[in-house]
């Protein structure tokens, strides 16, 4: 934070201005091939402060330029500054280009000495390199992350080393950056949200509210004080007006009134919490999380999109696992979502990308091995009728249909497959939309809607269930020649499982983001499966 600069552009061109005349380029050149141990005289090194990330590029790049120089144009170095800031406003640290040691040696080189020049330029080109390099594929690998990982990365189709070279020598490096930017809205929003939450963090972030009781409506007391200091400190209109009826009091502000009441509710949707105005556990939790996890949280999803907001159609599918949304994002614009139910910690839905094929309406559901010995087993060994109540058959290894009474329940795997077939009671529910994926994980109906008044919904054994099916399934279907919501009730009507292909395939992504923008808000959750802080710990190194 403390390295934003707030002059920069202007500063730097005034400074180089006022330089002294630097020293000839051929003797640059010869420094930088010294100092890369290209040179007929190697003796020279890096101050020992220095080491280069781009270890293998960076050389290569001066070799393709015969050790020229890149950085000599006012310009170029004021870009290369400005787009390193902008790469902090995007949840980077300093730290990331050693943006300090950077700005030190650039005002060595006021000096005009070339050995002074040539540890400027090497150095700022290595900056530039790891800044192209995260802005495209991520300061962190999620593959050494998670072995599960199957977002493929953006293909460089020509030699970085010579890219860079030609944009330098060209149209500049900010229109390098501006080629790979990620033109996003989520992201830009992402952005802004972070710059939000940065501020903040510099004004001293926001009080804590006292949580030796549950504050409720019409309560008085001081706490409250400090829940509308809070509340104003992140911005929430309205945390500080206090209502007439509370004027007889000895404080007004200690008064729990309407007014605050809806701050609080406003704050408990934003966050996941049941939206009563009752401050309790997890409400007070999420209150009292300091700014800069909040911060943190931004930088994460900021991170996320990099890896996977690349090479998207204009029409795309977001599954939001922790969050427990699904979003339909459209060509022209428009987004689309519904809440939705995501896997368990125990069962946890994977992170993937693919691509919807087909939709089958009145779908049968062929009980995974692991919830048949988890769940199942133990039910029919209970309850004998709980397969025909709820409509399954039993088939063995040749997959053919075989009598209840003709297995071995109490045997410790009974070689059996259990099928449940159409109808409003399948787990399924009247629709699924298909992407053949090795998790066997896929969106569907289901035949339980009351889990979708839950605010916590990491409830599934792996798949996503959508809280407004029949509404994604015409969405799906737009502009098919022959297809409306009358033809897609006469195949549920039929009772018959119909398999309907998209008219083209559907990208669909299953991320995981703990903060993102919705509705011009931003929206926080918890980490259901406790993985922000490996990520954080990877960003932060």
């Amino acid at each position: 934070m403390g390295y934003i600069c707030s002059v920069a552009a202007s500063a730097l061109t005034a400074i180089l201005i006022l330089c002294p005349s630097f020293s000839s380029a051929d003797q640059v050149s010869e420094q930088i091939a010294a100092l890369l141990g290209k040179g007929l005289d190697s003796s020279d090194t890096l101050p020992d402060s220095k080491s280069l990330d781009a270890a293998v590029l960076v050389p290569r790049f001066y070799e393709e330029r015969d050790f020229t120089p890149a950085w000599t144009r006012d310009e170029l170095v004021d870009e290369l500054f400005t787009e390193l800031d902008g790469a902090v406003d995007q949840g980077f640290r300093p730290d990331d280009f050693e943006l300090e040691e950077l700005r030190v040696a650039f005002n060595a080189t006021k000096g005009g000495n070339a050995y002074d020049q040539a540890v400027f330029d090497i150095i700022a080109t290595d900056a530039a390199v790891k800044l192209v390099h995260h802005l495209v594929f991520g300061k962190v690998d999620p593959n050494a992350l998670d072995d599960d990982w199957n977002f493929s990365k953006p293909v460089i189709q020509k030699d970085p080393a010579v890219v860079l070279s030609q944009f330098l020598q060209g149209d500049g490096f900010s229109a390098l950056i501006e080629r790979i930017d990620i033109d996003n809205a989520q992201y830009e929003m992402l952005v802004e949200a972070l710059s939000k939450y940065k501020a903040i963090a510099m004004q001293g972030g926001w009080a804590i509210v006292p949580d030796e009781k549950v504050l409720k409506p019409g309560m008085v007391d001081p706490a409250v004080a400090k829940l509308r200091e809070r509340l104003r400190a992140e911005g929430y209109d309205g945390a500080n007006e206090v209502s007439e009826l509370s004027q007889g009091s000895s404080n007004p502000a200690w008064v729990y009134d309407d007014s605050l009441l809806q701050q609080v509710r406003t704050f408990q949707n934003r966050h996941g919490l049941e939206a009563d105005g009752v401050i309790g556990g997890k409400t007070f939790t999420s209150l009292n999380k300091p700014v800069e996890d909040r911060v943190n949280k931004l930088r994460l999803s900021l991170e996320r999109g990099r890896w996977l907001m690349r090479e998207l159609n204009d029409d795309f599918v977001l599954v939001n696992i922790a969050g427990a949304r699904t979003y339909l994002v459209k060509s022209d614009g428009t987004l689309w979502t519904t809440r939705s139910i995501t896997g368990s910690a125990y069962r946890k839905t994977p992170v993937f990308r693919d691509e919807i094929e087909y939709m089958e309406f009145n779908p049968t559901w062929t009980v995974p091995a692991s919830i048949f010995r988890k769940d199942k087993l133990s039910r029919i060994r209970k309850d004998p009728a709980y397969l025909a109540r709820n409509n399954y058959v039993v088939r063995n290894k040749d997959g053919q249909t075989i009598p209840v009474n003709a297995v071995n329940w109490a045997a410790k795997n009974p070689g059996v497959t259990l099928v449940q077939q159409p109808g409003p009671n399948n787990a399924l529910g009247l629709v699924k939309f298909m992407f053949p994926n090795k998790y066997a994980v896929y969106l569907h109906d289901t035949n339980d809607r009351s889990l979708f008044d839950r605010n916590e919904r990491n409830l599934s054994s792996g798949c996503v269930r959508l809280e407004y099916p029949f509404e994604f399934a015409s969405l799906l279907m737009e502009g098919e020649p022959g297809w409306n919501r009358k033809k897609m009730q006469s195949i549920l009507d039929s009772g018959k499982t119909t398999r309907v292909n998209l008219p083209k395939p559907m990208p669909v992504l299953l991320t995981y983001w703990t903060a993102w923008v919705e509705d011009g808000v931003v929206h926080f959750r918890e980490d259901p499966y406790e993985r922000d802080a490996r990520i954080l710990a990877a960003l932060d190194r």
